[in-house]
């Protein structure tokens, strides 16, 4: 056999390329970077230099397959990402061989193999585990779910690593104690989400940090991808929310293939807040250096592309098409271009009704934009419109304050979940040049004594569920302030977000200040759902920017009284 290197040394799957061949009498072919980096070349090398064997990331393999390559003496690895089933029939069509291999580098490499056949692509599987390794697939408690039944896969045996060098909050978290081995092993938390086949092979679902909370709803980023896959003009897809502006999260989908028409046909097979808000057609998707598809050099998309309509014809249709354009964040938009089109959603539309409400004293629906998308379809819908409703007015509270529906719900899911930071709304900002602490401690306190939502606990009795809302100055969250270190930086954030809120002694809000230098912080604020949502974090960085620029002046923010409370 002849190897083909195509990694670069520094990287895990090197050690295996180089030596594996090499323990077994076989020889290494070590393939240049500029060679990989290059498709047409790499095949070149494929071919003359015979080789037999080659390991890759399918986004590689598909790339040499573009260059009509002869692999029928070519056993083909493939791993580092999940294989799609149009490239696992390409590949067994034309190789001599295919295994679907899976493993993270804590794992030294390559945990469970499969062999790829005809029939794969129906039953798509990463095999079972090699020898002297133990594959687990575990609920939150670390008990084994059924088959057929997602969970987080685990794997344990003589390939776990010690850990990770000079991290240990980190490996604490990710390399736990084995309730199925012998005393003192360890299992690794891979952060991949699995499940057992009835015939006993794991198949690999997604990454646990691939599910997504948007707008309300955990969405798996791969359910998407195999939607778009499965399309016949699509050979590629991949899926990401992208925030290209502060607070207007969309999802966007990357296709190699044709996008017209794209939005329609998955629209029947996925529900409306998980079709992405924009596609983007690519020739060839960016790869890192290790041959894996580098997410990050993935462009923005440009959502006023598909503007081409026709110019207002009267003056609402021009109030109209600069609504759109204000929410939308686009340059311009005609009257006949479609709102979803350009990259509109649920959140926004309801925001486009709203501004419509303000600005045209007008009540419609937000359904009327989902059946008119247009400018030209809305101004028609308008006339059908009553006029706009009386604005929200503050009522008298009763002694017992209940829940909101949705408080309800976040109360419940509380109480069920237990210690869960499902719902924790964190954002850090770095901050750079001289900080006054206190009073960025007193800016915050003034922000819970002017939002009640963030001083406000809750109870349940007999009669059910209740809040209590906390006097001013009684919920201060203070800013206790860690010092920390660049490298421990992301463990200290991680694990104070992850942090449990006691919703029943604890306001929904807190903070915490790294300080890892002079003139060197980040300021973390963890809001959990019950109190607010992604909409809430312009007005609290408001708030507290404006307070915080009161309180280092030496004085308080002088803002005028909220018309209304939650």
């Amino acid at each position: 056999d002849r190897l083909l290197a195509v990694t670069t040394v520094g990287f895990d799957i090197a050690g295996l390329e180089v030596f594996v061949p090499l323990l077994t009498g076989a020889a290494v072919v070590v393939a240049p970077r500029e060679t990989v980096r290059d498709a047409a070349a790499l095949a070149a090398l494929v071919s003359s230099a015979e080789v037999s064997v080659m390991q890759a990331t399918p986004s590689l393999w598909r790339a040499v397959l573009a260059e009509d390559l002869d692999l029928s003496r070519v056993h083909v690895l493939v791993g580092g990402e999940a294989l799609p089933s149009d490239l696992a029939r390409e590949l067994v069509r034309r190789a001599a061989s295919v295994t679907n291999l899976y493993g993270p580098t804590e794992t030294t490499v390559w945990s469970t193999a499969a062999v790829v056949d005809q029939n794969w692509a129906d039953r798509p599987t990463v095999g079972t585990p090699i020898a002297n390794t133990q594959v687990y697939v575990l609920d939150a408690a670390l008990r084994p779910v059924p088959a057929g039944v997602p969970g987080e896969v685990y794997i344990a045996g003589d390939g776990v690593v010690r850990g990770y060098w000079q991290r240990p909050g980190l490996t604490a978290q990710r390399f736990v104690a084995n309730p199925y081995g012998a005393a003192g092993s360890r299992l690794y938390r891979t952060g991949d989400i699995g499940r057992w086949s009835p015939a006993g092979s794991l198949e690999y679902l997604s990454r646990a940090d691939d599910q997504v909370k948007l707008r309300g709803y955990r969405i798996e980023l791969g359910e998407i991808e195999a939607v778009l896959a499965a399309d016949p003009a699509v050979t590629q897809a991949a899926v990401l929310v992208r925030e290209d502006r502060p607070g207007d999260k969309r999802l966007v989908a990357y296709v190699r293939g044709e996008v017209s028409g794209l939005r329609e046909r998955i629209a029947r097979s996925l529900p409306e807040y998980m079709v992405p808000s924009a596609f983007v057609s690519l020739d060839a998707f960016p790869l890192t250096p290790n041959g894996k598809l580098n997410r990050r050099a993935l462009p923005a998309p440009d959502y006023g592309a598909e503007a081409e309509g026709r110019r207002p014809r009267n003056p609402r249709e021009e109030l109209l098409c600069g609504l759109f354009a204000e929410v939308l964040g686009v340059e311009g938009v005609g009257i006949d271009d479609d709102f979803f089109v350009l990259g509109g959603h649920s959140l926004l539309a309801t925001r486009l009704i709203s501004r419509i409400r303000s600005v045209l004293d007008v009540e419609v629906g937000v359904r009327r934009l989902f059946e008119s998308p247009t400018v030209a379809g809305l101004a028609t819908a308008l006339d059908d419109g009553a006029a706009a409703r009386t604005r929200v007015v503050p009522v008298e509270r009763p002694a017992r304050v209940p829940l909101s529906y949705g408080q309800r719900r976040l109360w419940f899911l509380h109480q069920f979940e237990g210690s869960s930071a499902t719902y924790h709304l964190p954002v850090a900002l770095r901050l750079h040049g001289a900080l006054d602490v206190d009073a960025m401690r007193a800016a915050l306190g003034d922000l819970t004594d002017r939002h009640e939502s963030l001083r406000t606990v809750f109870g349940e009795d007999a009669d059910g569920s209740y809040q209590t809302i906390l006097a001013p100055g009684r919920a201060r969250p203070g800013l206790p302030v860690h010092e920390v270190t660049e490298a421990g930086l992301d463990d200290a954030v991680d694990r104070a977000v992850r942090e449990a809120f006691e919703l029943r002694t604890q306001p929904p809000l807190r903070a915490r200040l790294f300080r890892l230098g002079d003139g060197d912080h980040v300021l973390l604020v963890v809001v959990h759902h019950i109190a607010g949502d992604a909409w809430s974090m312009g007005p609290l960085a408001r708030d507290l920017a404006v307070a915080y620029a009161a309180r280092v002046a030496g004085g308080s923010p002088s803002w005028s009284p909220l018309p209304v409370q939650y």
